[in-house]
């Protein structure tokens, strides 16, 4: 299938953002609960929150409402309502018979903002206490996924691979989930669902054969919302899925299938953490673009697993995330987890908010400093820090050069969706692990040899403070439009220095016209 040509962005290379919502924001339940809301919460600090979102340029909420086996910020007669201590602080108004839920809904539409309830179809963190239906039926759980590759236990890379995950292979499972949406369907009227892949399903590698099976279940969350729906409104059908298509039928995901049935009206690919500016976006476009279906790629707080917890995404991180997207096809951005970092974090909220005012406009985007990071996820899927190799990561680039090879080189490929006749000045930065200021390299982007420093030359001064970067002013005709490939060779190695030279960071900063 060809990518559409028409619509595209006035000045700008990307297509034109189809409907009229642009930014998605996913409210987690218990870091919203334990960081932003209070013990006990009341209705007005629900409303407090929704007013924050709206005020920086938020148009769609979804807020998880059922994980785990547990109902959250709702509760139900025919199901468990969350036993951890964060969520105990919502009984007061539950228990005067105001449902969360609700009141978050109330507000969004005051505001003007769509409002649907996320559903966790699995979930890798360890809670402190499961659901009676979890504990109950361990003959329905998968097995963790280190141990389906013989692994004694998961690297400490690796994030978000315990908890108790079902397998959607038994008929029971799927009806479970399914009774849970029709429930909340029938208490609170959400303008739709978001269903949130994020883990594993089915046992592997046996996940793609078994992929009808959640067709199969897709087909019957459509009906749910059909019956719902009428000639005026439409329950929206909204997916969060792997930032890969070959990552999602490996765990029996099939979204191309699910967007040519017309079952779902947005889909979310991303990574499970970290913003991926190397995933294969332009990918999802075809399928979005030649449907009804919109693409809302995923934005995250951070990069990478070593920068959790040091540096979040800046706004010319963003900037440049959501410039990859909107050249890809997106028609917004989704926003997931990205409190987690902002809330620990400067500038903290609601100052972390403001820069979706930007993202929202893919204009603002492209006239305004970006700043590329390509680096190693650590938190590539499907395996969560467990590749096919049991080594490493899904999405991982690096290049390794053999100091005691004579020149050795490799290749670090990157997508970079820039015109560069809009561009007033690039840069591009290479850090390597274990480089040192005596070591030489020589590096070539699509051919092009890039000169080093201000003037064509190295500076020692900058060497001594960071010996393990190296910069070069990008020649306007130096990078490709979409895939491109950075050439390093490794000239002169440290005498003093031993093992190999591993460069696993790339960064490039764009400064438009």
């Amino acid at each position: 299938m060809d990518m559409i040509q028409t619509d595209r962005i006035p000045g700008h290379e990307g297509f034109t953002p189809r409907g009229e919502r642009r930014i998605v924001y996913n409210s987690d339940p218990s870091s919203i609960a334990r960081h932003v809301l209070p013990d006990p919460v009341e209705a007005g600090d629900l409303q407090r929150w929704v007013d924050m979102l709206a005020d920086s340029g938020v148009d769609t909420l979804v807020q998880d409402a059922f994980n785990q086996g547990f109902t959250l910020y709702w509760r139900s007669d025919r199901f468990q309502y969350d036993l951890r201590p964060q969520h105990q602080r919502f009984l007061p108004l539950l228990d005067a018979g105001t449902q969360p839920l609700q009141v978050l809904l109330d507000r969004s539409h005051e505001r003007g903002m769509a409002f649907l309830a996320g559903i966790r179809m699995n979930d890798g963190h360890d809670f402190p206490v499961f659901a009676d239906f979890i504990e109950s039926h361990p003959q329905w759980q998968l097995p963790k996924r280190w141990e389906l590759l013989g692994i004694e236990r998961p690297p400490e890379a690796a994030i978000n691979v315990g908890g108790k995950p079902l397998d959607y292979t038994f008929d029971e499972v799927r009806a479970f989930h399914c009774d849970v949406m029709e429930d909340l369907l029938d208490s609170i009227d959400v303008d739709g669902l978001e269903l949130i892949f994020r883990e594993s399903y089915f046992p592997l590698p046996k996940a793609q054969e078994r992929a009808h099976l959640m067709t199969d279940m897709m087909r019957r969350v459509r009906h749910l919302l059909d019956e719902r729906s009428d000639a005026d409104r439409r329950l929206m059908l909204g997916v969060r899925v792997y930032s890969t298509l070959e990552e999602c039928l490996d765990l029996g995901l099939d979204v191309p299938g699910w967007i040519d049935e017309g079952l779902i009206d947005y889909c979310c690919p991303m990574d499970t953490m970290f913003s991926d500016f190397n995933a294969h976006y332009a990918e999802f476009g075809p399928l979005t673009r030649n449907s009804d279906c919109m693409m809302y790629p995923g934005l995250h707080p951070w990069t990478s697993h070593r920068m959790r917890l040091k540096s979040a995404m800046t706004p010319a991180m963003c900037r440049a995330l959501a410039h990859t997207f909107y050249a890809c096809g997106a028609d917004g951005i989704s926003i997931f987890n990205h409190f987690v970092g902002h809330l620990w974090l400067p500038p903290f909220y609601p100052q972390a908010l403001q820069v979706f005012h930007d993202l929202r406009d893919p204009q603002r985007v492209a006239g305004n400093e970006r700043h590329y990071v390509f680096d190693p996820t650590n938190g590539g899927l499907p395996w969560m820090g467990l590749d096919r190799n049991q080594s490493g990561t899904v999405n991982a680039q690096r290049v390794v050069l053999d100091r005691t090879a004579g020149r050795p080189s490799g290749v670090f490929q990157f997508r970079l969706y820039e015109d560069m006749d809009k561009v007033s000045g690039a840069t591009l930065l290479l850090r390597g692990a274990a480089m040192t200021a005596a070591d030489e390299i020589e590096v070539c982007l699509n051919g092009a040899a890039l000169a080093p420093g201000p003037l064509g030359r190295a500076d020692a001064r900058a060497r001594d403070q960071c010996p393990d970067t190296r910069w070069f002013p990008l020649p306007t005709k130096a990078p490709s439009y979409g895939d491109n490939q950075l050439s390093i060779t490794l000239t002169e190695a440290d005498a003093q220095a031993g093992g190999d030279l591993i460069i696993d960071e790339v960064e490039v900063f764009v400064q438009p016209r």
